[in-house]
């Protein structure tokens, strides 16, 4: 399906209009494990989902049942049936579109052929079946590029868009012909660098970054890690200065202040008006930056905003583990508060987890807080750490859903292939029970990390099954079921 796929919206989605963060009529949990792991449920037949309510993005919550058929939604309403399909009571619970992260990094601290099998498994356990990654290095990727897609066809569990770090201009040249042969339509541009890791551009190289991704159409578009990286400097050299032993990520959020976020994403929305092109900011992480981007939404209609699941649920005078550090870093309750809010808004258009798998000797926690290596694990606890999140906050469940599902896929191309529950799409669903409460260990992240976020924490709100390209898993059945899980990579036309 291609960018000309608009499938019939049903006259039933006009009924029975649901607002409320739960449904009042849901009932309570139950695992599904047990009437999955009794039935051969990868048998070449439909599989029919029922008794659930199903959150159908920028339309409601709606009791309907959902059948599925060789790898897509077949049907969607009420009172569907099929003799010949296996058949799935879900009593209650939510079915959402299976949820996309836009924002994952793999390959950094662990081979690649590793870490594309083991985080897409956390992923897929966890509720997400497709993944915005990264792909970094100033060689040249035309080198590289058709290695990297075998490598997620041969290993992925989900399915999978990329996004190409442009470092140099060999690289920037080469961009209309990863846009053209691999359909690669976002990039990415680093203001400010990871010592020792990743450079960061100036602001000449920038505009010509911009200037080309807009050459290639209004689907192509710009990612952009935005803070100021001469303001980012000089606040560390004071800061490594007066207290170099630090232990603390209250001194670590000092070093990258919020106004150097805010203060770049002004500059490079500024260049991007000269230029037209279409900018997405990654990970906003605090006041400021909101501010900011309200503002600006106001006046430029080319311009996205993302923030991650960490800072959206991480408060560093709480979650004080340097295991959390991170650039930029998590902030504090206040920033937290106004970036949920930013979601209401609308200022903010999506969220992603930044997921950046590592251990904790990779970490290098031993280390001072300044040589502590920054990233952490987030896939595994994205969608629960902002289920539980939405509870705190009162925020809609309905919207949260858009957020991580139709309004990335609206963004990078792969609406409504994915990011919906319609007729014809993608059978990648995520089915979930609000009220369900666990305790997160890294087991239940199931990364590669010996660690994971929110670790010890009891949060409520999880997925207990998923929906792949039509087939149907549970954590308990993934051993089982595995051989038949295979991750597409999207290329996106």
């Amino acid at each position: 399906m291609g960018k000309e796929f608009s499938p019939f919206i049903p006259e039933y989605l006009k009924k029975n209009r649901i607002e409320k963060f739960i449904p009042e009529w849901i009932q309570g949990s139950e695992s599904l494990a047990s009437s999955l792991s009794k039935s051969v449920f990868f048998e070449d037949r439909p599989l029919l989902l029922k008794g659930g309510n199903c959150i159908i993005p920028f339309k409601g919550i709606f009791p309907f049942d959902i059948k599925i058929q060789d790898g897509k939604i077949h049907s969607i309403g009420e009172n569907l049936s099929d003799k010949e399909a296996f058949v799935l009571e879900l009593k209650g619970k939510l079915i959402a579109p299976g949820i996309i992260d836009p924002h994952v990094h793999l390959g950094i601290f662990k081979d690649f052929d590793v870490e594309i099998v083991t985080e897409t498994k956390s992923a897929l356990l966890n509720g997400v079946t497709t993944l915005g990654l990264y792909i970094g290095g100033e060689e040249p990727y035309l080198k590289r590029l058709d290695d990297i897609i075998g490598k997620i066809e041969k290993g992925a569990f989900c399915d999978i868009f990329l996004h190409l770090v442009i470092f140099n201009q060999k690289q920037m040249e080469e961009i209309p012909i990863y846009y053209s042969r691999y359909g690669i339509k976002s990039f990415k541009a680093y203001m400010c660098g990871i010592p020792g890791l990743i450079p960061e551009v100036e602001d000449d190289f920038l505009i010509q970054l911009m200037e080309t991704v807009a050459g290639l159409g209004n689907d192509a578009v710009l990612n952009i890690h935005a803070e100021n990286y001469r303001l980012v400097n000089m606040a560390t050299k004071k800061l490594k200065l007066a207290k170099p032993l630090s232990y603390s990520l209250e001194e670590w959020e000092r070093s990258h202040p919020g106004f150097a976020e805010a203060e770049a994403i002004q500059r490079a929305s500024f260049l991007s008006m000269q230029s037209g092109a279409r900018i997405y900011f990654v990970h906003l992480s605090c006041k400021e930056s909101v501010d900011v981007a309200k503002e600006l939404r106001r006046r430029h209609k080319n311009l996205y905003f993302e923030t991650t699941s960490p800072y959206l649920t991480l408060d560093i005078r709480q979650d004080t583990d340097p295991l959390y550090k991170m650039v930029p870093p998590v902030r504090k309750k206040e920033d937290q508060d106004v970036l949920w809010n930013g979601l209401a808004e609308n200022i903010i258009d999506s969220i992603g987890s930044d997921h950046t798998p590592m251990s904790t000797d990779e970490k290098k926690t031993g280390l001072s807080l300044w040589e502590i290596t920054p990233g952490y694990p987030a896939v595994g606890t994205h969608l629960p750490s902002l289920l539980d999140g939405a509870w705190k906050h009162e925020f809609p469940i309905t919207t949260l859903i858009e957020k991580m599902s139709a309004s990335p896929a609206k963004i990078f191309g792969l609406y409504s292939q994915k990011g919906t529950l319609l007729p014809g799409t993608d059978a990648d669903l995520v089915i979930i029970d609000p009220i369900l409460e666990k305790v997160v260990t890294p087991r239940i992240a199931a990364s590669r990390s010996d660690y994971c976020l929110h670790q010890g924490k009891k949060l409520r709100g999880w997925p207990v099954a998923v929906v792949k390209s039509g087939k149907i898993l549970t954590p308990e059945s993934f051993e089982q079921v595995k051989t038949f899980l295979k991750g597409r990579y999207l290329r996106r036309s």
